[in-house]
């Protein structure tokens, strides 16, 4: 277990370039804000595809742009102007709570036709995307001071900007984040050896209302037993929560998954992230070798 789950340090050498083509995992102790880098110390920054769905369903429920009851007919294709957006299948008319565990494209397109990239950006740093976790960089992130902001924020609803690439680290915050409840202050992620630095940051808290949290929760619940992430723990032992994305890559993919268990009283939150590989091929069996390889506390 030690050699698995363990702390290290992140004084340490960087990882070898090649362990930069192996998936990455992470983990972190919700209740002290310990973060576990058991593959080793490089933190992927990369697009992260549909999880920023997580930011997009938090926008339109706080800024009321959505109607929470609201159902968006998916028929596999849509064209929005130029953009022509794909899902792997039709889903039907379908809710936010289910288009956040099935990962729904359409719906994403079509609900947030009026959600401004100014708007999207400000819940993405609420959510800690654009701050340093762990004392590892945060990645790109768009600097609204200097550029002017695209009118559509559909790219960055799906995760494919080129300008934000949240760290793995951050990414992983956000679903610690979320699942430390509305109004839930999360520690200061770190290494065990990093106490000063911990003692120097302030706690991220959870700012979304209750309701709009929960939905949050439910698409991330609904998304590990019947969506994107069903095979991860198929007899539910860890009572996960989680989100996939997965953002095409030359002519590859490249795919990440975040969560946090136990959903109803969460102790960890994690993520994976692989370089190769869609979320549902590689990411969810990769992050199950890891997850199912001890007993979590």
């Amino acid at each position: 277990m030690r050699s698995i789950f363990g702390l290290g340090t992140l004084k340490a050498a960087e990882t070898p370039a090649v362990a930069r083509e192996s998936a990455a995992f992470f983990w972190c102790n919700l209740r002290n804000g310990q973060v576990g880098f058991p593959t080793g110390f490089h933190v992927p920054c990369e697009r992260p595809g549909s999880i920023m769905k997580l930011v997009a369903a938090a926008v339109l429920l706080e800024e009321g742009i959505f109607n929470l009851n609201q159902e968006l007919e998916c028929t596999g294709t849509h064209r929005i102007g130029r953009e022509e957006v794909h899902c792997q299948k039709a889903h039907g008319k379908i809710d936010l709570v289910h288009a956040l565990g099935f990962s729904c494209n359409i719906f994403f397109a079509k609900a947030t036709q009026r959600l401004t990239t100014r708007a999207f950006l400000t819940q993405a740093r609420a959510f800690g995307l654009a701050s340093p976790c762990a004392d590892r960089p945060a990645g790109p992130f768009p600097d609204e001071s200097k550029h002017s902001l695209p009118d559509s924020s559909l790219h960055y609803v799906l995760g494919l900007a080129e300008d934000l690439k949240p760290s793995s680290l951050a990414l992983m915050r956000m679903a610690a984040l979320i699942g430390v409840g509305a109004g839930g202050k999360l520690p200061v992620l770190h290494s065990a050896e990093d106490l000063e630095r911990k003692d120097k940051e302030t706690p991220l808290e959870n700012t979304l209302s209750k309701t709009t949290n929960d939905i949050l929760i439910k698409g991330m619940r609904l998304c590990a037993r019947q969506g994107t992430g069903r095979k991860l723990d198929e007899a539910d032992k860890l009572k996960i929560a989680l989100k996939t994305g997965t953002t095409p890559h030359g002519a590859k993919f490249q795919s990440t998954l975040i969560g946090f268990f136990p959903f109803d009283n969460p102790r960890h939150a994690v993520c994976l992230f692989s370089p190769s590989g869609t979320s549902q091929d590689t990411a969810v069996p990769k992050a199950r070798e890891f997850l199912m390889a001890t007993e979590w506390p």
